[in-house]
């Protein structure tokens, strides 16, 4: 677009052919790109877990492996998997802990929780029936059983996914852990030294910064979690290790993650209590969250690159979009890699600027500038 000057002296804009040309054909390139992120989901998933893994988990297989004869060297991609099963077992463990202790509570709530279940159905069969017309269920109790039963087969099948799945995800970052040497030898004999080790130097930046970025939102969710399961129990609402653990997994989706780690305890607290206590379990959680959001995190996060609350929102939507829940699983470290990624080439820098939220273009500077 340029300012150009008419027949009377007049300053008029007047948009460029090519300059259009090109931002229509990047808009078309960008498309391009969603349908294919979209289409390639079932290959693309695995592959991003099992990166996301590899990062996280690489320094503990190179510490290994720097320790041990070099015809031992496959025991550090071992030692790395086998501390990502370790954490895997121990969050299985607390999951069955927390089940049984749900399970032993729950009939005491039964009759709290079905008169909830009938509210709920009722609101939604009401704004079924206004907004599209339908003439919804009897509201028998029959219909409420027949739905808890889908939902069960639904998380049931969900988690049989999930598990596949996993197991795919493990295999493949035991492959990327074993062929890293190979293919950081392969990159210096294409690029040759010295731009293989400018490259070689900006990704170990990246996964530093990225794997930085997973340590404060494990620190943040463990101290979250407690803090939820030392205020609710001030209160005796029920299933307090749950709510700590839902805590503890929501953290890592910012946002959108902390409304659904409150909300949850606070229907509990509603069922269980009433109406004040309910309050006063949301006027405690949401301070918590405020301190760690606005006082502790930024302090645990230091040069960490901060991104925008809208822009994680908008991400959560477009991954979900294409890759369903997993999407919604793995937005915010692909969002933060991205940010990251694009924070350390320098032409790139203001679209990581633009993600993050910051006001102060040179405070940003400042901050997330390559050491």
């Amino acid at each position: 677009m340029a300012q150009r000057e008419d027949a009377d002296g007049n300053r008029r804009w007047s948009i460029d052919r090519r300059t259009l040309g090109l931002w229509l054909l990047g808009l078309l390139a960008a498309l391009a790109v969603l349908w294919g992120l979209g289409a390639a989901a079932p290959v693309l998933i695995p592959l991003a877990g099992a990166f996301f893994v590899a990062v996280a988990v690489a320094p503990i297989g190179r510490w290994v492996r720097d320790r041990v004869p070099p015809r031992l060297a496959l025991l550090g991609p071992l030692a790395a998997m086998l501390t990502v099963l370790l954490v895997l077992t121990a969050f299985g463990g607390g999951l069955w802990f927390i089940g049984q202790r749900v399970a032993g509570e729950v009939p005491r709530h039964a009759e709290e929780l079905q008169r909830l279940w009938g509210q709920a159905s009722g609101w939604i069969d009401g704004l079924r029936e206004r907004f599209r017309g339908d003439s919804g269920s009897n509201g028998d109790g029959g219909g409420g059983a027949e739905a808890l039963s889908g939902l069960v087969a639904s998380v049931l099948t969900a988690a049989r996914e999930a598990v596949s799945t996993l197991v795919v995800v493990l295999f493949l970052a035991l492959l990327m852990l074993v062929e890293a040497p190979v293919w950081r030898e392969k990159i210096v004999k294409t690029l040759g030294p010295e731009r293989c080790a400018t490259t070689v130097t900006a990704v170990t930046a990246i996964a530093q910064q990225f794997r930085r970025f997973l340590l404060v939102s494990t620190t943040l969710g463990l101290i979250t979690g407690a803090l939820y399961i030392g205020w609710l129990s001030l209160f005796g609402i029920d299933f307090l290790f749950l709510w700590g653990f839902l805590a503890f997994l929501l953290n890592y989706i910012p946002v959108i993650g902390s409304v659904g780690a409150a909300t949850l305890p606070v229907l509990m607290a509603l069922a269980q209590s009433g109406s004040t206590t309910a309050l006063m379990v949301a006027g405690g959680l949401l301070v918590i969250e405020q301190v760690m959001g606005n006082f502790i995190g930024p302090r645990l996060e230091g040069k960490q690159l901060a991104i925008s609350p809208l822009v994680i929102v908008s991400s959560l939507l477009l991954w979900s979009w294409l890759w369903g829940a997993a999407g919604t699983v793995l937005a915010v470290p692909m969002t933060v890699l991205i940010a990251i990624a694009l924070s350390h080439i320098d032409a790139l820098r203001p679209f990581a600027f633009v993600l993050s939220d910051k006001s102060d273009r040179r405070r940003f500077e400042a901050r997330t500038r390559p050491e």
